[in-house]
């Protein structure tokens, strides 16, 4: 018996499937390598307000802050909103893949509040 076509036929079949999912892997863990840089930083520039005895220009000095550690993500959108006793940092970012098969929006958010120094995700 020749088996060489059988092998020759599943090895055809499974090749794809295969590089498919390589293909997601990849693409989900750039997906979410961004996704966590983004989350550490606003939740750091948060914690740097909170911590701040300073409040002379603490809006430039968040802006660079999240600039400067920000800088490899392009397309951000950073906002900063003072809000009664606190700070509310907002970062979003629309996600484009590598290999275009999972486009999403990156919606990162923290809030502080000075009284109690608690920050609060979302």
């Amino acid at each position: 018996m020749n088996n060489k076509g059988q092998v020759l036929v599943m090895f055809v079949i499974i090749i794809p499937i295969l590089l498919i999912a390589i293909t997601l892997i990849i693409d989900y863990s750039l997906l979410s390598i961004e996704k966590r840089k983004i989350n550490n930083n606003v939740y750091d520039a948060v914690e740097y307000y909170l911590s701040s005895s300073e409040n002379d220009d603490i809006d430039i000095k968040l802006n660079k802050l999240l600039e400067e550690n920000l800088k490899n993500i392009k397309d951000k959108k950073i906002d900063i909103t003072y809000i009664d006793e606190g700070i509310k940092i907002s970062v979003s970012k629309k996600y484009k893949s590598l290999y275009k098969i999972m486009n999403e929006d990156i919606n990162v958010t923290y809030t502080g509040n000075i009284s109690n120094k608690q920050i609060i995700k979302g």
